[in-house]
């Protein structure tokens, strides 16, 4: 697995006292303020190091342990 910054595509929004983390639209973690400081709680496959989001990814096809059968035939 390759682990690559994803930081700059990041979209953050505020919601219910939350802030919300999307990649390409799609929900992949949140940010959130309490007294111990700020938690990060991140969906699997992404992570938050360093005040930077990383996202891990097959570094090659040999790694693909499942795939879609074309069934339009």
């Amino acid at each position: 697995m390759e682990k690559v910054n994803v930081t700059q595509k990041v979209v953050a929004k505020y919601e219910e006292g939350h802030l919300k983390l999307y990649l390409d639209g799609a929900w992949i973690g949140e940010v959130i303020e309490t007294n111990q400081g700020l938690q990060h709680t991140m969906n699997a496959g992404f992570s938050f190091e360093e005040d930077q989001i990383f996202q891990m990814q097959n570094e090659s096809w040999n790694e693909v342990k499942s795939f879609i059968e074309d069934s339009w035939h």
